[in-house]
């Protein structure tokens, strides 16, 4: 009888005394109200792995905007590892990248109409001929292509051969530029631009 009412009254005593299960969702309860008011403008969210940026200028008064994903070295082997050799690539990551020219163009020599296409490099073993191709389909929404997995040879508008040059110091994450006179991508140690002029 003494064991029947020790086990009525106990669990009595534990609450009141604040112990117990009452109390960890009190806890609970309080941490999960203080999480709900916390202002959701205050959180931030973690950055992109590869975010997607953006070049844009004249080059030699032609205006040109580069749309890209850019990703980092992270200490990885970029050229014929991460980005085989003789495989064509997007020039970045994720979406095929982007470019587009305001007018009528010359590139490297060579006439492109005005408009956006998607810019893929080819790195090779050979360090002094990398291929540089414009295709026509540039757009995962418009023409149902994601990076060069769905590269048409036959919808391509120009293909020439670049020197790529390399430097002491890394660039960890990949960027485009554009110059006065030339479209510069540099990631890692490697280097490469191209001339664009104006259609005369």
């Amino acid at each position: 009888m003494k064991k029947l009412v020790y086990l009525l009254i106990a669990p009595a005593i534990l609450f009141s005394c604040g112990g117990g299960d009452a109390a960890d969702s009190a806890e609970a309860t309080d941490t999960t109200a203080q999480v709900e008011n916390v202002d959701s403008t205050t959180l931030e969210a973690p950055a992109p792995k590869s975010p997607r940026l953006q070049a844009s200028g004249l080059v030699n008064g032609v205006q040109v905007d580069i749309d890209y994903g850019s990703p980092y070295v992270k200490g990885r082997v970029i050229w014929g590892e991460l980005v085989p050799y003789d495989k064509i690539w997007r020039a970045g990551a994720n979406d095929a990248t982007a470019i587009t020219f305001g007018s009528d163009v010359k590139v490297n020599g060579s006439d492109v109409k005005a408009g956006t296409y998607a810019l893929f490099i080819t790195p090779k073993a050979s360090p002094d001929k990398w291929t540089v191709t414009l295709n026509e389909e540039w757009s995962k929404e418009l023409h149902g292509v994601w990076g060069a997995y769905d590269h048409k040879p036959e919808k391509d508008v120009l293909k020439f051969d670049v020197a790529p040059v390399f430097g002491e110091e890394v660039v960890e994450s990949l960027t485009f530029s554009v110059t006065e006179k030339t479209v510069m991508f540099q990631w890692e140690k490697a280097s490469l631009s191209f001339e664009v002029k104006p259609k005369k």
